[in-house]
C-alpha cells in the first residue's frame, strides 16, 4: 500500500489532498493507497478573511471551518504536532514519541509570525495577520478619531504581498465613510524602492495612493517600533510618529522545517519551481509558503500548485514518471477601497498588468469569500 500523507492543513493542505484523493479514487477504495492529513489543531482557516474582519465584512466565525468537515471522507486527519521529518528514513516524529512513515510527503506547513523578531513591534503595533489581531484592529479603528496612521512592513518575505496595499487603500475608504478623511493622515511605507514588489504593478497602486493623498515612503526597512513615544523608526533615518500604527509583522517557515534539516536560513524549504520537489529529494513535495520560491506567497499559489502537486503525486503512486509542471501561476484581487477592487494574474514569464478597479471586480472577490470552502478548501469545481 502507499502512504501518502499532506503535512499541514489550511488552504495548501486541504486542497491538494482532496485532488490526491479525487485523482486516486479507485486505488483508495481499494486498499492500494492511504491519504492522511498531519495537522496539529484540526482548524481550516481562511486567512484572507482576516482583513475582511477588520472592516466587518465577514465575522469572525465565518473564517475558520473544522478540517475533517473539508476533507473527503476517505481521507485520514491527524491531529498531532510533528516534532521533526525523517527524509532518509521516510518518516515523521510525532509529540509524544509516535513514528508516521510514508512513501510520498506533501510539506505545506505555510509560514509562521515572528513579531518578536522586530523590536517594539508587539508592544506597538496592531496587525490583521491572524484573527485576534484583527480583532482587535476592528475594535480599536471603531474608537478612532483621527490622527496618523502608518502602514508598514516589518521584513520580506511575507504572505498576501497585496495585503499591505489593500489595507491602505480600505483604511483611506472607512475615514471617508466616517467623516474622518480631513482628520487624518495616512502614510504607507515599504522595504524596497517602490510601494510593490512587481514592477509592472507598482507605478498603478502608487498613482491611486497619490490621488487619494496617500502619504509613500520608500525604500523604509524598519528598525524598530517605539510603542512608547509612538514613533516608527527605520533604518534609512527616516522616523514616523504615529497615532494607529498597522503591521505586518516578520515571516518564516516552520521550526520543524529547520529542526528537520529541509531548510534555509529562513525555514523555507528549497523547492523545484517547477516540478514542487524538495531538492535533493524524489519524494517530498512543497507548496504554498513553505517554499523558497520566488513568488507570491498567496492562497492563490498553494491552490495553483497543488494542481500539480496532486497530478504528480498521483503519477508517482502509479508508478509512473511525473510531467507536470508548475508555471507559476498566480491570480489575487486587490481591495482599493471598501467596495471596490482589481486584480493581478501573471506567471513566470508573463507580468500582471491590473485593471482598472471597479465593484464588480469587488464583488467577484466578495462570491469568492462565500464560496471557498467548496471551490477551493474541498476542490469541488
Amino acid at each position: 500500500m502507499k502512504r501518502i500523507v499532506v503535512l499541514g492543513g489550511g488552504i495548501g493542505g486541504t486542497t491538494v489532498a482532496n485532488r490526491i484523493q479525487r485523482l486516486l479514487a479507485p486505488e483508495v477504495e481499494t486498499g492500494q493507497v492511504e491519504i492522511s492529513v498531519v495537522d496539529k489543531e484540526g482548524i481550516h482557516a481562511y486567512q484572507p478573511g482576516y482583513l475582511m474582519v477588520v472592516f466587518d465584512k465577514m465575522r469572525p466565525e465565518e473564517t475558520r471551518q473544522d478540517e475533517a468537515r473539508l476533507l473527503h471522507r476517505n481521507i485520514r486527519l491527524v491531529k498531532s504536532e510533528v516534532v521533526k521529518i525523517d527524509a532518509a528514513g521516510k518518516k515523521l516524529h510525532l509529540a509524544g514519541g509516535k513514528e508516521m512513515p510514508y512513501d510520498i510527503l506533501v510539506i505545506a506547513t505555510g509560514s509562521t509570525l515572528h513579531p518578536e523578531l522586530s523590536p517594539g513591534f508587539t508592544e506597538g503595533a496592531h496587525s490583521f495577520y491572524d484573527l485576534a489581531n484583527a480583532v482587535k484592529l476592528r475594535d480599536d479603528l471603531r474608537q478612532f478619531n483621527g490622527g496618523k496612521i502608518v502602514v508598514t512592513v516589518a521584513g520580506m518575505p511575507y504572505k498576501c504581498p497585496v495585503a499591505p496595499l489593500e489595507v491602505t487603500f480600505m483604511l483611506d475608504d472607512y475615514l471617508r465613510s466616517r467623516g474622518l478623511r480631513d482628520k487624518s493622515e495616512i502614510h504607507y511605507t515599504y522595504p524596497i524602492p517602490r510601494v510593490f514588489g512587481i514592477e509592472t504593478v507598482a507605478p498603478v497602486m502608487q498613482k491611486i495612493m497619490t490621488e487619494r493623498g496617500i502619504q509613500t515612503h520608500t525604500p523604509f526597512n524598519v528598525q524598530k517600533v517605539d510603542a512608547a513615544g509612538k514613533k516608527l523608526v527605520g533604518v534609512e533615518g527616516e522616523a514616523l510618529d504615529f497615532d494607529l500604527l498597522v503591521g505586518i509583522p516578520p515571516h518564516r517557515g516552520a521550526d520543524l522545517i529547520g529542526a528537520s534539516g529541509l531548510g534555509d536560513k529562513g525555514n523555507w524549504v528549497p523547492t523545484d519551481k517547477y516540478t514542487l520537489r524538495a531538492e535533493g529529494q524524489n519524494d517530498i513535495y512543497v507548496l504554498g509558503d513553505a517554499t523558497n520560491i520566488a513568488i507570491s506567497k498567496a492562497g492563490s499559489t498553494a491552490d495553483y500548485e497543488a494542481e500539480t502537486v496532486a497530478q504528480s503525486v498521483a503519477s508517482q503512486a502509479r508508478g509512473i514518471a511525473p510531467s507536470t509542471r508548475y508555471e507559476g501561476r498566480v491570480y489575487c484581487w486587490i481591495m482599493t477601497g471598501l467596495s471596490q477592487a482589481t486584480y493581478i494574474k501573471f506567471d513566470y514569464l508573463h507580468p500582471p498588468h491590473p485593471p482598472t478597479p471597479s465593484f464588480s471586480h469587488y464583488w467577484n472577490k466578495m462570491i469568492y469569500n462565500r464560496v471557498y470552502w467548496d471551490v477551493t478548501a474541498r476542490a469541488m469545481f
